[in-house]
């Protein structure tokens, strides 16, 4: 389970077209909550991303070195 994190009011212009796909996805939901949750899993699959390719060098490196 996720804590809870503290949220910010703020205004922001999205294209309608964004804003009609999100409010249909969410039904009853709450659109916003959508954007949110849409806008924190994108941050955290680039954190991922950046990790996997860190590890994936790391390990690259450590089969290139020669046998001691």
């Amino acid at each position: 389970m996720r804590a809870r994190v503290s949220k910010q009011r703020i205004n922001i212009m999205l294209d309608r077209p964004i804003v009609e796909h999100f409010k249909a996805l969410a039904g009853e939901r709450g659109y916003q909550t959508l954007i949110n949750d849409t806008l924190r899993r994108m941050i955290e699959s680039e954190h991922l991303e950046a990790d996997l390719r860190r590890i994936i060098r790391e390990e690259i490196r450590a089969t290139e070195r020669p046998n001691n």
